[in-house]
């Protein structure tokens, strides 16, 4: 078994009256690849915010390592090791995305997500030394993301995924959470993807995979957390997952879930 590197812990998070998350928790080990999933309004994307720092729980904890997670994200990717992408993702449009990736390998010495990019925006990746610039390259093209000396505006939708997950990959993460990488890409994008998902891991990463695609999803995970109405109802292995009564009932309306 593997030491448990991200652990949430009775997670909750209201807005207003609603109830996003409600006592969520779940673990991702060292070298391992959990997916978590459920529909839309399950409390997938908060759970990610949540972990992330974009947002802070109103109760229950993440630990990283055994240790407390808080503050910023940036203070996160600093002391945990923290990489994230984001469903819509976040890139500079007037940098190249060979830049945009380069902040990736800076991230740690800058002070704020959107403030990073900024940062870079002013001249801040120019420096970057000719092995970052190499590393940026290598890793761009095991996921099928070419031709990254154009600007990441003209980019299309597909390899702005990749280039965020480049970019979350040149951190050299201890946690990488991927909040939908696989939306919106061709078949050469979802395997270059999937291969470098798992190489990561393999190299020691607890993987948390975020994404619409079930199948995807259940054909890289080591474990599938099922999320609905804010909660956990299933954690364990994806085939289990997949033929569980809580699946049944949660996309296909079938039974209902224990909680």
């Amino acid at each position: 078994m593997n030491a448990d590197i991200l652990s949430c812990q009775e997670l909750t998070k209201s807005y207003g009256g609603v109830k996003a998350v409600t006592g969520a928790s779940f673990t991702v080990g060292a070298g391992e690849i959990v997916g978590l999933v459920g529909p839309n309004g399950a409390g997938k994307s908060t759970m990610v915010d949540l972990i992330g720092g974009e947002q802070q729980p109103d109760s229950g904890q993440v630990l990283a390592g055994g240790v407390p997670l808080a503050g910023s994200p940036s203070r996160r990717a600093r002391r945990a090791g923290l990489a994230r992408t984001y469903q819509y993702p976040q890139v500079a449009g007037a940098l190249t995305a060979r830049e945009n990736i380069i902040v990736g390998g800076l991230a740690r010495g800058l002070s704020s997500g959107l403030g990073l990019l900024a940062a870079a925006a002013r001249g801040v990746v120019a420096p970057a030394g000719r092995a970052l610039r190499e590393e940026a390259g290598q890793i761009a093209a095991r996921l099928g993301l070419h031709r990254i000396d154009r600007l990441a505006a003209d980019l299309t939708l597909g390899e702005l995924r990749l280039l965020e997950v480049a970019r979350a990959l040149l951190q050299h993460p201890r946690i990488a959470l991927l909040d939908e990488p696989f939306a919106g890409l061709a078949s050469d994008g979802i395997a270059g993807l999937s291969e470098s998902i798992r190489t990561v891991a393999a190299g020691g990463t607890a993987v948390l995979l975020v994404d619409h695609n079930v199948d995807i999803v259940a054909s890289m995970a080591d474990r599938m957390v099922l999320m609905a109405g804010g909660t956990v109802v299933f954690d364990g292995a994806p085939r289990d997952c997949l033929a569980s009564t809580e699946m049944q009932a949660v996309y296909f309306g079938t039974g209902q879930v224990d909680r």
